[in-house]
């Protein structure tokens, strides 16, 4: 009898959707593999320990990683490690208390440290995978399972084992192809395949998905979470998406391997703009999809109202912030979501400010390098942020894209009923470690405490996909009406004026980056998008100085500011692709990424 042990009592803190019964298992329950598939309540078991492997957080969990790691974690890795958002111009990790941001942002990612600091999940994706594998291949033995259901799980299965591809390929490239399980005790030898290999079985994996007439749009009720067909429209447009970006869709790669053969393994070898047609048409049967089964952009809440600064309200609680903090909201397709009662293991430690008590990880804050980009909501024109400064702060802000407020603690803003107002300023208590000027408030709901607060963590949301749409049909065919009304959708919903009319091909492509960089702001998104688009090497991106602001007290209702550079970064060229661990290249079967 074959032997797989299923660990249930971790994914209390991966709920998917909002605490379902999908996942309120029992802990501690262990099974052979042989009674799994005994039976359907079998399946239903064993189904959350797959989705928790192959569904990716934005935010890691200790839990997780001990799941699957093949060494101790230490208690160094005893809280979540930090999102992506800490490794690019979207954030500073205030304190430096994790190391995943200062080792990108300092340049210094090698093989040795990859794994657990960048990515936690590495060894947890092939057990994943095994995992998906052993489903497809042993399904049809369970004897009280109808064919129908079968023929959903197999669905499901091809939907995940897609999803854990396209999460790989973006941080390594081509990765091998396992589509079977090894027999323990087997010696195998599994090679890379190329990105463009890579690319076409997850885009076949999603295919098979969308044909399969057993597996639902979506799920409901006990069963939300769970990946129906809209997830594999997802993850097809967005492995089409990076297929057709220029850090793979090329002749010649960021940096060759030491063998130029291999340099198939990270790009394809050609620059082709039908990449982009495919990631376009992709990207509008997702959108189409997506709308026709009841999901859209949240656009009808009532008007954000125009606060003034200082005072205890909410702040500007509108249609961006309801789709980032509502959960099972009709904009969110995918995501986690769950109750954390523990400091040490709550999703979001690290976004709590230094206003909530003594223990509290300090809080996210936002360089002026990324926080610059939003517009002034009165024309759509850059906000000016002069080096020689000005007393006027609070009145810039006002200025804003709504979508400021409803993403930053600013000065004199609300945060929560406990903590009315932030003191973001010298001498104020909330000050100390915001080096940026502002803290990131996103993802961290108006009624968080200390002790429990839930928050969505996304996987795939509708906005997404029609900035996907206006990226791609851009590049494949010029900024278009279609192109010009999904981004327009986007900004309106937010009360933002349209895009000007008669850009060029180069100024949309750079307005719409702008938009992604808004409107997906912290939604493990730019990390990647700055890498596919390679604009790392950029000065304010992930390399070169980074700016924050002092802030000074002059009178009532009265701040000045003085941008000033609090950190120099370094980015080299080979960290457009993550190095594959130490470890795994000692095997003999991987060929290493370049420059490491």
């Amino acid at each position: 009898m074959k032997s797989l042990a299923i660990i249930i009592g971790c994914i209390v803190f991966f709920t998917i959707g909002c605490n379902k019964d999908f996942l309120d298992k029992a802990p501690g329950v262990d099974f052979t593999e042989d009674d799994i598939f005994k039976n359907r309540v079998g399946i239903e078991t064993f189904i959350p320990t797959i989705y928790a492997y192959n569904v990716p957080p934005m935010f890691a969990h200790i839990s997780m990683m001990q799941l699957a790691s093949p060494v101790p974690i230490s208690n160094q890795y005893a809280a979540p490690l930090y999102p992506t958002y800490t490794m690019c111009d979207e954030a500073d990790e205030s304190a430096q208390l994790y190391q995943s941001g200062s080792l990108v942002n300092n340049g210094n990612i090698t093989p040795q440290n990859v794994f657990p600091s960048i990515d936690a999940r590495y060894y947890i994706r092939w057990v994943g995978l095994r995992h998906i594998n052993t489903m497809l291949e042993r399904i049809n033995e369970v004897p009280d399972a109808d064919e129908a259901y079968k023929a959903q799980i197999t669905g499901e299965m091809h939907v995940l084992r897609a999803l854990t591809y396209l999460d790989m390929i973006k941080r390594y490239g081509g990765v091998p192809i396992v589509d079977s399980v090894f027999e323990p005790g087997v010696k195998f030898s599994k090679p890379r395949n190329s990105i463009e290999d890579c690319v076409n079985f997850i885009v076949k994996e999603c295919d098979l998905a969308i044909a399969n007439t057993a597996l639902p749009p979506s799920f409901s009720g006990s069963q939300t979470g769970r990946a129906g067909k809209l997830v594999a429209y997802c993850v097809k447009e967005k492995a089409l998406l990076f297929a057709a970006s220029p850090m793979f869709n090329t002749a010649t790669p960021y940096l060759s391997m030491a063998d130029p053969a291999d340099n198939k393994l990270i790009c394809y070898g050609n620059y082709d703009e039908n990449r982009w047609k495919l990631a376009a048409d992709a990207a509008r049967e997702a959108l189409d999809y997506a709308l026709a089964n009841g999901y859209g952009l949240i656009d009808d809440m009532a008007a954000d109202p125009d606060d003034v600064p200082g005072s205890n309200e909410l702040g500007p609680v509108g249609n961006y912030r309801y789709a980032w903090e509502v959960n099972n909201n009709k904009e969110i397709i995918l995501a986690y979501n769950g109750p954390v009662t523990d400091k040490n293991n709550r999703p979001g430690n690290q976004m709590i400010p230094q206003a909530f008590p003594a223990g509290w990880v300090n809080a996210v804050s936002v360089p002026l390098n990324f926080y610059s980009k939003y517009e002034r909501k009165v024309d759509g024109s850059p906000e000016s942020w002069d080096l020689a400064g000005g007393d006027d702060l609070l009145e810039k802000i006002a200025e804003l894209d709504p979508r400021f407020k409803q993403t930053f603690i600013y000065t004199l803003s609300y945060f929560t009923g406990a903590y009315p107002s932030a003191q973001i300023y010298n001498g104020g208590s909330n000050y100390n470690y915001c080096l940026g000027g502002v803290f990131l408030n996103k993802y961290t709901p108006s009624y968080a405490t200390e002790k429990q607060f839930l928050l969505n963590d996304v996987v795939f949301r509708v906005n997404e996909l029609y900035l996907d749409y206006a990226e791609a049909l851009n590049e494949s065919a010029g900024p278009t009406g279609d192109a010009y009304k999904a981004v327009n959708t986007i900004r309106a919903r937010s009360a933002m004026p349209a895009l000007p009319e008669n850009l060029s091909k180069d100024q949309f492509r750079e307005r719409v980056r702008n938009e992604r960089a808004v409107e997906l702001a912290y939604d493990n998104q730019r990390f990647f998008d700055i890498r596919r688009w390679l604009i790392a090497e950029q000065d304010g991106v992930m390399q070169g100085d980074f700016w924050g602001i002092h802030i000074n007290k002059t009178g009532p209702m009265k701040f000045s500011w003085t941008p000033y550079v609090f950190e120099k970064r370094t980015f080299f060229k080979k960290m457009y692709l993550n190095p594959f661990p130490y470890n795994e290249i000692l095997k003999g079967d991987l060929v290493q990424n370049p420059g490491y």
